[in-house]
Parts: C-alpha cells; structure tokens; sequence
C-alpha cells in the first residue's frame, strides 16, 4: 500500500493567535488555472472576507497558476487548519467549475522570533518574475498587499510598482524552503 507523506506536513503544525504564517495552497496535480476568473476573484474575496472576520491580517498574497501564497497573521479565533479548510471550501465552486481540484494538504511555515514578513513577503511578490511567468518590466495582477507600509521593499519598486531586474536573479527556491 502506498503511504501518503503528507502527515509530515501535520506533525509539526502549531496554531498560535497573533503569529505569522507563509502558506503554500497547491492545485491537485498541479493543475494550473487559478489565476484566471472567476477562481482568482473567488480566492481573492475569500482572503479579504477572512481579514474583515480578523481571523487573519494578510501582508501579501500571490496567485499563481497552479498555488497560492498567502502570508498573514492569524487571528484568535480560528485555528490555522481553518482558516485554510475555509479558504479552500469557500473557493471549492469556483474551483470545481474550472475543473480544478485543492491537494488534499498545504504547506505552512510559523515564522520564528528572529523572522521577519520581509523576506517572506518578497518572496511572495518575486513568485511570478522567478517562475518566469512575466518578465521585470510587468506587473503581476494578481498579488495583493493591503499593507503596503507593513513591507519596506514596496518603496524600493519601480514607479509602475515592477521590481528591479537585478531582483529576479537571486535564487527562489533556496531563499525559503515552500514545500512546492
């Protein structure tokens, strides 16, 4: 019998109130279309429904072809697995409708004391231009910051809010470790 490893991802999840958390949210099979509407309307209502319940304080959120990236601060009153069991069932129409699907798990990350929501943020931001789905001269529609002041690098963008290209060259995948 196949055993699924995803009850790694459990094992050391830890639900704390007033804590920041970088979530990675994949498509099963990584079938891509969220970021196309009417799903990427849907996942963006339903982030900022949970912030207007305070069950979060978003910093940023990305929304790739096939994965979300949300960073935000979790509220007191929903425990981290529901506020992503409420992300993926409030969007599971919109989804299903596009003939995509949620993995079954997610990957988070409690940032640490010494952890700052910059570097996560960037990360956040950067996706897109390191995945190479647009180049540093576009601006990626669907990423959302509703505290820009919340992230420093936001005042080193470009005027039309593109990063510097010498940005896009540093490596992704070393930066964080996202569990994609």
């Amino acid at each position: 019998m196949l055993s699924r490893r995803t009850s790694a991802l459990h094992a050391h999840r830890w639900s704390q109130p007033a804590m920041a958390y970088f979530v990675t949210c994949c498509t099963q099979f990584r079938a891509t279309g969220l970021n196309v509407p009417p799903v990427e309307g849907v996942l963006h209502k339903v982030v900022v429904a949970s912030d207007a319940g305070r069950d979060t304080v978003t910093d940023a959120f990305t929304i790739m072809p096939d994965h979300i990236h949300w960073l935000f601060t979790l509220g007191d009153r929903l425990s981290l697995g529901r506020v992503i069991a409420r992300l993926k069932a409030q969007s599971g129409h919109a989804m299903a409708a596009a003939r995509l699907e949620w993995q079954r798990d997610f990957f988070d990350h409690r940032l640490r004391a010494d952890e700052t929501i910059e570097r996560y943020g960037l990360y956040v931001f950067l996706n897109p231009y390191r995945a190479g789905l647009i180049t540093a001269d576009e601006k990626w529609p669907h990423w959302w910051c509703p505290h820009p002041e919340n992230l420093s690098f936001i005042s080193e963008l470009n005027p039309a809010g593109t990063p510097p290209p010498e940005w896009i060259g540093e490596p992704a995948q070393a930066d964080l470790e996202t569990g994609e």
